[in-house]
């Protein structure tokens, strides 16, 4: 199994597959599934990008994940102390190993899916096409082997920030932009659904990632500032509530404009993809499963919004993807397989 996965890993991270050029990948899964004797399914959600799904048998469990990663500047695998590093191999190559590694020791039924556009809109799961005999369904993302039945949602957000301008060492004539906009920001770490514990997620957090204002060349007062945050939304709050709590509470300082929203979502631990799971750990593991949340969008939203009760689980720590830290263990990645083989027989039988 070790060699195997070593191998699958290093074929995977060194196909390059960007988001927007997940076509390589694609059809190299697509042919050794099909050599695994799959049958497969290319669609394309835009020219050239292709969502994949294959399937032996007519299994109800669906094994998702996506095929699309950051750009990197180097494509190669490096393996230090049981440790691989390489872009995209915890998110998510070092899955898809673990899973290709399963799939051709155990022949049950299977259904996949590997989808484009994760890392960017999420296009590729929102326009996925499934087999009418999917009913549940297992996302492999990077989860340190708990999982996942519950997922922020988020809004991605532009506030644009009207100040007034005075000589630098006036402020108090001026309205500086930016001081401004960090006020606003302020106000919407106080909104109701911002101090609204989760029992799994916790609490929400207002990310920013780009803020611009002001002129360095010039000693003035900054009248306009611009940024960019997500908003992250736990269950049972909607996007369309937070928006208008937020324009509410921001419409002295500025505009809001919103750029993009995913709604949150939420299994019953008493779910059956869930009591599968359980079963799983415990004859591969002989453990029990460790229940949490997921704070980033996957695939699994729009798989819920279809219909299709969902978990995350997955090898590695999503805190290190998309840095340079980011790995996963050759250890963690034989217990992911260890735990996909009896998912896959479980259902199966």
């Amino acid at each position: 199994m070790e060699e195997k996965l070593k191998n699958w890993l290093k074929a995977l991270v060194e196909i390059p597959s960007p988001t927007g050029q997940e076509k390589d990948l694609q059809l190299f899964l697509e042919e050794n599934l099909r050599r695994l004797g799959f049958e497969t399914e290319l669609r394309e959600v835009s020219p050239s990008r292709p969502n994949l799904v294959a399937w032996r048998g007519q299994s109800p469990l669906l094994i998702a994940t996506h095929s699309d990663t950051l750009p990197a500047k180097e494509y190669s695998l490096r393996e230090e102390g049981g440790l691989f590093y390489g872009p995209g191999v915890a998110d998510a190559k070092g899955q898809i190993a673990a899973l290709l590694s399963v799939l051709e020791e155990n022949r049950s039924p299977a259904t996949l899916a590997f989808t484009v556009d994760e890392e960017g809109r999420g296009e590729g799961s929102k326009n996925l096409h499934l087999p009418p005999w999917v009913k549940m369904a297992v996302v492999l993302e990077p989860t340190e082997l708990k999982v996942a039945i519950a997922q922020a949602g988020s809004l991605d957000l532009e506030l644009s920030i009207k100040g007034r301008k005075a000589h630098g060492a006036c402020p108090r004539e001026g309205d500086n932009a930016i001081i401004m906009a960090l006020e606003a920001i302020t106000r919407i770490w106080g909104l109701n659904f911002m101090r609204t514990r989760h029992p799994i997620l916790e609490w929400p957090h207002v990310i920013p990632y780009w803020i611009k204002g002001g002129d360095p060349e010039l000693y003035v007062i900054p009248d306009e500032a611009t940024i960019r945050l997500e908003v992250q939304l736990f269950p049972p709050f909607t996007p369309e509530k937070a928006i208008t709590e937020i324009e509410r509470a921001i419409a002295d300082y500025g505009r809001l404009k919103v750029l993009d929203f995913d709604p949150p979502f939420e299994i019953s631990p008493q779910a059956e993809v869930v009591k599968l799971a359980e079963r799983a750990f415990l004859q591969a593991l002989g453990q029990r499963v460790t229940l949490t949340g997921m704070p980033s969008w996957t695939d699994a939203e729009p798989l819920y919004h279809k219909g299709i009760e969902a978990i995350v689980l997955g090898a590695g720590k999503l805190s290190e993807a998309h840095t340079e830290r980011e790995r996963v263990s050759l250890e963690e990645l034989k217990r992911l397989a260890a735990v996909l083989d009896r998912l896959i027989s479980l259902k199966a039988d």
